[in-house]
């Protein structure tokens, strides 16, 4: 008894449910939430193996895929891997604008000296960018957003069968808009905290004209810290509804995106 039989799968199942694995592992590597670094790779198997034996009856529906040599099923699982990791990078861009805008506002209060470690992106940057990235993510899953990204690798089988996707010029374009999405997050979240940094730097430059013999470096570090650190907390209601309106947005573009 082969795996096909084994797993109770009709002529071609077996490659069709390889596909479908592959695209969703793919999508799990890089997306928030299921792409975790905190969460176990056992945990995230399991995820994808259920996410897919739940997909494979609509995939061995569709058209199937021509996987009759080892070069066109290379072919068709280079495809899968491709659609599922720019699902899983577009919607990781909107992680990466809330972290960049955390990293500028850091520097510009005087964190960029002491760096830490994000388990999120496991990337080094500033308190701040730890802070909103994890805020960020308690508003992707308030906002059910990751039920919007299964949404979009179950349509994702409707717009692109399975061993059909071929990369070309208007996808790569896509991708590139998206991915100038993050400096659009990253000014929108912290152009009203940076607006105030500036008034108080603006405010030292003209102190210290007025008063040279000030040490105004060592006044305005502390003076940049406590003023930022209170217009983050004035903020911080208005930033969940900012990161509502950025992630339903976000909902949508992938959706939409192929």
């Amino acid at each position: 008894m082969d795996l096909a039989s084994l797993l109770q799968l009709p002529p071609g199942g077996l490659e069709v449910a390889l596909l479908v694995l592959v695209r969703i592992s793919a999508l799990f590597v890089l997306a928030p939430v299921f792409g975790h670094a905190n969460i176990p790779i056992r945990v995230r198997v399991a995820a994808a193996v259920l996410v897919g034996v739940l997909l494979v009856p609509m995939a061995l529906a569709g058209p199937r895929p021509d996987v009759s040599t080892p070069y066109l099923l290379t072919l068709a699982i280079a495809g899968e891997l491709t659609v599922g990791l720019t699902l899983g990078f577009v919607a990781s861009l909107f992680f990466h604008g809330v972290q960049f805008a955390g990293y500028l506002l850091g520097l510009q209060m005087g964190f960029g000296m002491n760096q830490m470690y994000d388990p999120t992106t496991r990337n080094s940057t500033t308190e701040l960018g730890v802070l909103l990235s994890l805020v960020a993510t308690v508003s992707f899953l308030a906002s059910n957003a990751h039920h919007w990204l299964l949404a979009a690798i179950w349509r994702s089988f409707h717009a692109i069968p399975l061993g059909t996707f071929v990369l070309r010029g208007p996808v790569v374009e896509k991708v590139v808009m998206a991915s100038a999405g993050i400096f659009d997050i990253a000014l929108t979240i912290m152009l009203p905290i940076s607006g105030v940094i500036l008034v108080i730097e603006l405010a030292l430059a003209i102190l210290n004209r007025v008063i040279p013999q000030m040490n105004v470096f060592a006044i305005g570090t502390g003076a940049k810290i406590l003023l930022g650190m209170t217009a983050i907390s004035a903020t911080l209601p208005l930033m969940g509804s900012t990161f509502d309106i950025l992630i339903d947005r976000l909902s949508r573009q992938l959706i939409s995106f192929f």
